[in-house]
């Protein structure tokens, strides 16, 4: 079985702008006093889970064919002194959120602007495997935050999908699961 990071980040893109970032319901809770969202096209299903209202911690996997095969971590949020603007800057993100890297749709855009509002993201990596952060600025105040990191899951129920970077801006063309960095399972 063959996964094509192309389509990975394809499927990225429509789950993400089809969950959080268009204000769509939420899914059925997971866990207690959680937040869900679910996404499903067939071999893929996305899910995103956090806890946290005005500062929140969570994370998104993506399974292909039932095998979980990317995911990201997230902590971030309003940052106090701007809580009183918080609904316009969530909006913002949001807004932020519809408008990913087609080689990087991690999270939002490095830059993004409208009106008085304004988003940033740093990432170090591709989507095989990143750290980032992003903020969101009114005029020149920071009112948001978050870090996040990730990349592809390597374990022993991966193992038999052979993952082919075909995305003009990763660094290489293929992942080679034997020796991966941090798979220490057999």
């Amino acid at each position: 079985m063959q996964l094509l990071i192309s389509e990975l980040a394809a499927f990225l893109i429509e789950a993400k702008t089809n969950t959080f970032a268009s204000g769509a319901p939420r899914a059925a809770s997971l866990r207690p006093r959680s937040k869900n969202y679910a996404y499903d096209k067939p071999p893929f299903r996305y899910e995103d889970q956090y806890f946290g209202e005005y500062v929140d911690v969570g994370e998104e996997v993506v399974w292909f064919h039932g095998i979980p095969i990317w995911g990201m971590g997230y902590r971030g949020g309003v940052v106090p002194e701007a809580f009183a603007v918080r609904v316009e800057a969530f909006d913002f993100l949001r807004e932020a959120l519809r408008n990913p890297s087609r080689q990087f749709p991690v999270r939002g855009p490095a830059f993004y602007r409208s009106e008085r509002f304004s988003y940033v993201n740093q990432s170090r990596g591709n989507i095989l495997a990143f750290t980032g952060e992003e903020s969101v600025y009114l005029d020149d105040r920071q009112v948001c935050f978050r870090n996040y990191l990730g990349g592809l899951i390597h374990g022993k129920h991966s193992a038999e999908i052979e993952i082919a970077n075909d995305l003009a801006a990763a660094t290489s063309t293929q992942v080679n699961r034997p020796g991966f960095a941090g798979d220490s399972e057999s």
